[in-house]
């Protein structure tokens, strides 16, 4: 009959195994988290159809000739948060018609818009995606007086920068002057891109 021998496993070993697991562990939640925050998000197309006529339903009578500014920021989104602050602290252009795609309820955020000049729309997320196509936020997008798009993109050079440029890029663009398109850092609002941002479920 044979002995079976009992095989002791160094303390140190296990120890260094644990470590090695915790590491990688860290490592994927950090680059989970990083992902979130550094990478561009998508943005919409200029020419897509589907946005084209739901920014047009935006547009009052009155307004059927005027600059549109349309601002998606998103109530669960940092970045989101500045870019209001940003917006209600800031002197405004008086020609421009300017409106706030608001993607979750805040009685907070909507109250402030709406004392600031903004016209208002709140949204849930599916209804972003399914009526304007949209799906990351914050985002800025401006429309000629012939309702084409011609700006679509973020509002910074970099990640929440200090330096919030949607005066600049409007007010060249209304002077017939090019505007260049900046990234969009910030969050996704579908349940789909958010997946994609975060399978862990880290951050949403």
């Amino acid at each position: 009959m044979g002995l079976v021998q009992s095989v002791v496993v160094p303390k140190t070993f296990l120890v260094k195994v644990g470590f090695a697991l915790w590491a990688t562990l860290l490592m994927v939640v950090v680059g989970t988290l990083m992902v979130g925050h550094w990478y561009t998000l998508p943005k919409p197309d200029k020419g897509d159809a589907v946005l084209a006529s739901a920014l047009s339903e935006l547009r009052g009578p009155e307004q059927a000739t005027a600059w549109m500014g349309v601002h998606v920021l998103y109530t669960e989104c940092r970045c989101s948060q500045r870019v209001f602050d940003h917006l209600f602290s800031s002197k405004r252009i008086d020609a421009l018609s300017e409106k706030i795609l608001l993607v979750g309820a805040d009685a907070s955020i909507e109250s402030r818009a709406i004392r600031s000049g903004f016209d208002v729309t709140v949204l849930t997320p599916a209804q972003l995606r399914e009526q304007f196509a949209l799906q990351s936020a914050p985002l800025l997008l401006v429309v000629n007086p012939a309702g084409e798009i011609v700006y679509s993109g973020g509002y910074t050079t970099r990640k929440q920068g200090p330096d919030i440029r949607d005066i600049a890029i409007i007010t060249s663009l209304m002077q017939d002057n090019a505007a260049q398109e900046l990234p969009l850092y910030g969050c996704g609002t579908s349940a789909e891109l958010q997946s994609m941002l975060d399978p862990l479920g880290i951050k949403y």
